[in-house]
């Protein structure tokens, strides 16, 4: 287990990255290839959690885009969109002033219904267990989120079958 500290004028964040993940029974886990050099959209109002987030996944290899704030991000997908260059996934807190993270889902999906969008929260679980995950997010990751839920998303989400079971089950779900 590594452990990593980040300090921040509203405090301190310190997060442990396992080095080796073991299964139920304390075996080590094959881990799922994560997918390289993804166009990833980072889009939050805390600028501790934007320097995580694009540390390590500028660490994984992926061409990182930041922006601070749900208006911020809006523009900047509208700015890839119209260069011809559009992020493979976008990643959106969902409490921002001003445009929160459903309205950053929606306006993504409304410009462009491929591309996965993963909403980090610290009401994750809630939101899931509540049923409350709005229609045009595809993830749902507690904030901050741990390095192996964060990987197997984008794991998810690019892979060529689309954003895997939480997307099916939701949309099954809604039809019912």
């Amino acid at each position: 287990m590594s452990r990593t500290v980040l300090h921040h004028k509203r405090g301190t964040l310190s997060f442990a990255v396992p080095v080796e993940v073991a299964d139920d029974h304390g075996q080590p886990e094959t881990p799922r290839a994560v997918p390289t050099r993804l166009r990833i959209l980072v889009v939050d109002d805390d600028p501790l959690i934007i320097r995580v987030l694009c540390e390590t996944l500028e660490s994984d290899g992926h061409d990182v885009i930041t922006a601070n704030g749900g208006q911020a991000g809006i523009d900047a997908f509208c700015a890839a969109q119209g260069r011809g260059k559009p992020f493979s996934i976008v990643i959106t807190d969902l409490g921002m002033p001003h445009v929160d993270g459903r309205r950053v889902a929606s306006f993504v999906k409304g410009a462009s219904d491929s591309t996965p969008v993963i909403l980090l929260t610290g009401w994750g679980q809630r939101l899931l267990a509540e049923g409350e995950v709005p229609p045009d997010v595809d993830r749902v990751l507690s904030k901050p989120p741990k390095l192996r839920d964060l990987r197997e998303a984008l794991t998810l989400c690019s892979s060529p079958h689309g954003p895997g079971d939480f997307v099916s089950r939701r949309r099954t779900n809604t039809r019912a």
